[in-house]
């Protein structure tokens, strides 16, 4: 059977991979890991689309190679590989030898001659090769049996070369791609070529005599006196520049290399790289790997999971609903089934070897509703699983109030992990005990039915229990396979609940979690639950009011540029701006100049127009983000928007807000304010009402600080900013201006998060000079301020995170990083 060879660049593609991927890839120790993360997705990618039989790594070596004896400006222009890139090479390799693939390099060679020679040994046996790299060299060694697949945009985005496509791309077969690279150069690695041929010249010279000798030996047959000039004069320069693309294909290779390369290999010292370089996610997909990557057996087995077989029931009348929870069960594990961000139903389970589907239907029903009223209003049992905010909302709405103590998985887990947004059942479980819910297959009989499958996939019953249930008439296989992951992932929930209560109580997060997190889960779900009132036909108006304001300011602002264009398109703003109308450009992006608000804002003066765009943006991204949208997102039964409070996904452990965004609306602005006349007290009240701590962030300031003169001040009821104003500037505490008290607030809140001189002078629109003398008398007035500030950044440093009163830990590896940038 003909067997496939992959061959790697790997200094190509871990250099892909570091550009690719943003430096801020790290360990919780701060050491940047983005390449080997880039490269080992790539090859388990290339594992998993390829299935090969073999694969080789080759590496440069370090040091001058041939090429630069023979050509000293070969690779002249190349920058020395960054630090934090070379680090990783030694880990790419230690990922890769652990999949026992054998990483090679020779001294004086590049990784390309390495390739080469593997490619000519891998056709004499008769193997199908493919050569990954982003390097346009190699497609001269693209064959019937040789192919070279290469990434276009990302390290992702690929494409495999054979010999037409070669053709395609480079204008000449493979060939003749050190003649046409001869001829043209190559910038990349500063192949001269011949001065004044490019690519097109170089093709059609090729296409009409051959090779680069044979154009040489014809020269007298090109027509243009001019080119052939060129190519009289920069002979030498042709002659060593195709020497210089020519790959050297007679390196010397070990037999043993094809043998046993990507062989036999360990599952546990894979597994443990990856959770040394924590990748978390790797260490989950590795159970997929184990059909296609050849995993010694017995390293491999143990991580599979065999369980005890759950039946789906549907609570019926006839069934015994006092006998489901009887036992020593004090814990009912809970998860609601969602679809389209809609609770279709909960699941309900208490160990063993029975689920329990409840739904919209089964609660109509008087004796179902109240068993399960009984028990999930039971403070005596625990109820413990996932998405319980959402069951407690299901369940709201049957006058079914969740009450007992709560163990939310995902919130227990996003407190040990505050770094993490999210995380379902399959992320804890994967994490906490190395357990795809994929990989989970019941075994065993089941307890209603002597029928046996044959194999060992998971096994699942439906029971629907009762009299002519309208169950029955369901597709009993659609609900198999709709419910089969839910069912997998109960199997765990004992363990995940048993090791995610005891990390809480070894980090020290009991009191976080029972006195904050866990009561939040029923404030947020009430509130959600309750939802804001909307005014459909105050909105309906504020959409004709806008379209008109949005149509005029179109036209104004057509008008003033003397033409139509896109006003949304950055692009051609930037060109009636900085071009037509010869405003000065500010700030120039990747993309071309910037035509951002804070550009935009610093010339305004010098056009009226700029105005009008400013105007236009805002009213435009109103309407787009909240006027049009309030209206679509009212729940028709109650008039009502129900937003969804994110409680954890914030490594600040601060409450988010989507679906819609509620917290983002703005109030500043008379736009704004606008928009939140939308919102109205409900059916039979009058008021809505706001509340807000008074400065609270500078009061826990004082309090953790022990500062004295700053908690003299919140003592005295004075107001604080003005206070700060009065110390700074140096005038009395009455005579303290509204302007005044702005510049001080700012100082206040910015220091106190880490505002920099240079970030105090652009909010205040001072000086560097002026800002450094605002931030040392504002310590000098509160000097244990400065101190306790300094003393957590230290200790953060030290400890790679920060706790707050709670406990709660913000983890800032940051700190730790070899990255100048991060530091800061």
């Amino acid at each position: 059977m003909k067997q496939r060879i992959i061959i790697i660049d790997s200094n190509n593609i871990a250099y892909r991979a570091f550009y690719g991927l943003p430096d801020t890839i790290t360990t919780s120790s701060g050491m940047i890991t983005n390449a080997v993360l880039g490269f080992t997705n790539m090859f388990l990618k290339l594992v998993e689309d390829l299935k090969p039989d073999i694969v080789i790594c080759a590496f440069d070596s370090k040091g001058p190679t041939f090429r630069h004896k023979m050509f000293k400006e070969y690779k002249m222009h190349r920058k020395k590989m960054p630090d934090e890139l070379a680090h990783q090479l030694p880990l790419i390799k230690e990922v890769m030898e652990a999949f026992n693939i054998r990483c090679l390099e020779r001294e004086g060679m590049e990784a390309d001659d390495i390739l080469a020679s593997i490619a000519r040994n891998a056709v004499a046996e008769y193997r199908e090769t493919i050569i990954v790299t982003g390097d346009k060299d190699m497609l001269q060694l693209v064959s019937e049996s040789i192919k070279v697949l290469s990434s276009k945009k990302s390290i992702n985005d690929t494409i495999i070369y054979n010999k037409e496509r070669v053709k395609e791309k480079m204008g000449v077969g493979p060939g003749m791609v050190r003649d046409l690279l001869a001829l043209m150069g190559d910038n990349s690695d500063n192949i001269p070529g011949v001065p004044g041929i490019g690519p097109k010249t170089a093709v059609k010279l090729i296409g009409e005599f051959g090779s680069l000798d044979d154009i040489y030996n014809n020269i007298e047959k090109i027509k243009s006196e001019n080119l052939r000039n060129m190519l009289t004069e920069n002979k030498g320069l042709a002659m060593i520049s195709k020497d210089l693309t020519t790959l050297k294909d007679d390196i010397e290779i070990d037999p043993e290399v094809f043998k046993n390369s990507f062989k036999n290999i360990e599952y546990r010292r894979v597994k443990k790289i990856f959770e040394n370089l924590e990748f978390n996610n790797l260490v989950r997909r590795l159970p997929k790997y184990m059909d296609i990557i050849d995993f010694k057996e017995e390293s491999a087995g143990a991580e599979k999971m065999e369980a005890s077989k759950i039946v789906l029931d549907i609570l019926g009348p006839d069934m015994d609903l006092k006998g489901i929870s009887t036992g020593n069960n004090k814990t009912a594990y809970i998860t609601a089934l969602i679809e389209k961000n809609r609770v279709e139903a909960l699941m309900l389970y208490f160990g063993g070897s029975s689920a329990y589907l409840i739904d919209d239907r089964i609660l109509k029903k008087e004796k179902e509703k109240n068993f399960i009223k009984d028990l999930i209003e039971d403070r005596n049992i625990e109820k413990s699983g996932v998405y319980l905010k959402q069951a407690i909302k299901f369940l709201r709405k049957h006058n079914i109030i969740m009450e007992g103590k709560l163990n939310d998985f995902e919130i227990m887990y996003l407190a040990l992990n505050p770094l993490k947004a999210s995380a379902d059942i399959n992320d804890i479980s994967g994490d906490l005990l190395n357990i795809e819910i994929d990989s989970i297959r019941f075994n065993g009989k089941d307890s209603k039915s002597e029928e046996k499958s044959p194999d060992r996939e998971m096994q699942m019953t439906l029971d629907f229990g009762g009299n002519g249930d309208s169950y029955a008439e369901e597709d009993s296989g659609k609900l198999s396979n709709k419910y089969g992951d839910i069912l997998r992932s109960l199997s765990v929930y004992k363990r995940v609940g048993k090791v995610l209560a005891g990390l809480i109580k070894e980090n020290g997060l009991l009191k976080l979690y029972e006195e904050i997190e866990e009561p939040l889960i029923k404030v947020l779900a009430e509130i959600e639950y309750t939802g804001v009132c909307i005014n459909r036909d105050y909105l309906k108006k504020l959409i004709r009011e806008y379209d008109v304001e949005i149509k005029k300011l179109t036209e104004d602002i057509y008008k003033l540029c003397g033409e139509k264009f896109n006003i949304n398109s950055s692009q051609q703003l930037a060109e009636i701006l900085y071009e037509k109308l010869k405003l000065p450009a500010l700030k120039k992006t990747k993309t071309g100049l910037s035509t951002d608000a804070g550009t935009l804002k610093a010339i305004r003066d010098r056009s009226p127009v700029i105005g009008k765009i400013l105007e236009y943006r805002e009213k435009s991204k109103l309407k787009n983000t909240y006027i049009d949208v309030l209206p679509e997102i009212v729940n028709p039964e109650d008039g009502r928007i129900h937003t969804n409070y994110n409680q954890m996904g914030t490594s600040t452990g601060r409450i988010s807000s989507s679906d819609p965004n509620l917290q983002n609306i703005p109030i500043r602005t008379e736009y704004g304010k606008q928009i939140r006349k939308a919102f109205i007290p409900g059916k039979g009240y009058d008021l809505l009402m706001a509340s807000d701590y008074s400065q609270i962030e500078l009061r826990i300031l004082a309090h953790l600080s022990e500062d004295l003169n700053l908690i003299e001040s919140f003592n005295r009821g004075e107001d604080i900013h003005s206070r700060t104003a009065s110390e700074v500037f140096g005038i009395e505490y009455e005579k303290v201006t509204a302007d005044l008290r702005r510049k001080a607030k700012a100082i206040n809140f910015g220091i106190i998060y880490g505002m920099t001189e240079y970030g105090l002078a652009s909010r205040l629109s001072i000086s560097g000079d002026e800002a450094r003398d605002y931030i040392e008398k504002y310590f000098g007035k509160y000097p244990q301020v400065d101190h306790y500030l300094k003393s957590l950044i230290e200790s953060a440093r030290n400890k790679g995170y920060s706790t707050t009163m709670f406990g709660r830990k913000r983890y800032i590896k940051e700190l730790g990083s070899s990255n100048g940038r991060l530091r800061s």
